[in-house]
């Protein structure tokens, strides 16, 4: 789909709409191929739910009283203590499963709720192209940087960004939370131009939009209007 000034809002609504529901798939349980290491990974290792070292230790710790019933002759209890440790297994993944659900959909209602405008009156700072300028963020030691654009909608709706760092690091570039944004694509290698192709619902007014990246040097940035 192209996007540009005579993009109809309906149209705009539909994209936002997909891509949200798209993001909500990725991020649930219907997301089958992702989904099902964790779901192994819990049944077969319970311990793990308190993490790594612990869930390696109470496996440790079940595998040698296996092998001691096993080397004593005790098979029916081998096999009660292998069901049990499976069924044990079921509840972090069902659990799992229950929280990974309800984060989803919380984030969900989250990019689907517009976002407020800024009180008073504001400067805009972008145009349809404009570049930016990243600053370290403060406690963070300076390599986190973050920049920001200050935009005005003239009317509750779906607008499109188009955000283009040049000499790219291969940072992962981090949004100002899920509220009323959502991430249509990106693409971009290290050392490249990276693009990422953003789509806010904002409600009629003056925004302030934020974006962080792990870096030591500020790239150059330019932030692109497209409807």
């Amino acid at each position: 789909m192209k996007i540009d000034a005579s993009t109809p809002q309906a149209d705009m609504q539909k994209l936002y709409a997909a891509v949200v529901k798209r993001e909500f798939l990725r991020g649930t349980p219907l997301n089958i191929k992702a989904f099902l290491r964790y779901a192994i990974l819990f049944i077969l290792f319970p311990g793990m739910i308190f993490g790594f070292y612990v869930g390696l230790a109470v496996t440790a710790a079940f595998c040698a009283v296996l092998l001691t019933l096993v080397l004593t002759d005790n098979t029916q209890w081998g096999m009660t203590a292998t069901l049990s440790w499976l069924a044990l297994g079921l509840l972090p993944t069902i659990f799992i499963t229950w929280d990974t659900w309800r984060r989803a959909a919380r984030t969900r209602a989250l990019r689907m709720t517009a976002r407020e405008p800024l009180p008073g009156t504001h400067t805009t700072t972008t145009a349809a192209h404009t570049t930016l300028k990243w600053r370290p963020k403060q406690n963070n030691g300076g390599t986190m940087r973050i920049c920001s654009a200050t935009v005005t909608a003239e009317e509750d709706g779906i607008y499109a960004f188009l955000l283009t760092i040049n000499n790219y690091s291969g940072a992962r570039l981090i949004t100002d939370g899920p509220a009323g944004m959502c991430l249509v694509q990106s693409s971009g290698k290290k050392g490249e131009n990276f693009q990422a192709l953003l789509l806010y619902r904002l409600k009629s007014g003056t925004h302030e939009l934020y974006w962080s990246l792990m870096a030591d040097e500020n790239p150059l940035t330019t932030l692109s209007r497209l409807n």
